[in-house]
């Protein structure tokens, strides 16, 4: 009987770490935003130019979108090389 409620004890540990490891992983990501501007090629790399600054675009190819007016829905990043939006969706805007 003993041995049955440490192990009861253990599996309750085990999942109560999990869930709050998993808690905690969701609380802390960035939250997705959405950001209108224009497509333009520096090089070999997408940027957004916004009212507010500018953006490297990544993880996704909107090659199709260059030159136009977006709005785009991503997780900003921040580092010293400058912003960048990891982008979930693209779509082209009216002017």
């Amino acid at each position: 009987m003993a041995r049955r409620i440490t192990v009861l004890l253990a599996a309750f540990l085990l999942l109560f770490t999990f869930l709050s490891a998993m808690l905690l992983t969701h609380a802390a990501a960035a939250p997705e935003q959405k950001i209108f501007g224009q497509l333009v090629r520096h090089g070999n790399v997408l940027v957004l130019q916004t009212d507010d600054g500018d953006y490297v675009v990544t993880g996704m190819d909107l090659t199709r979108l260059e030159g136009k007016i977006v709005e785009i829905t991503g997780t900003v990043s921040q580092s010293d090389q400058g912003d960048s939006i990891l982008v979930n969706s693209a779509r082209e805007v009216d002017e």
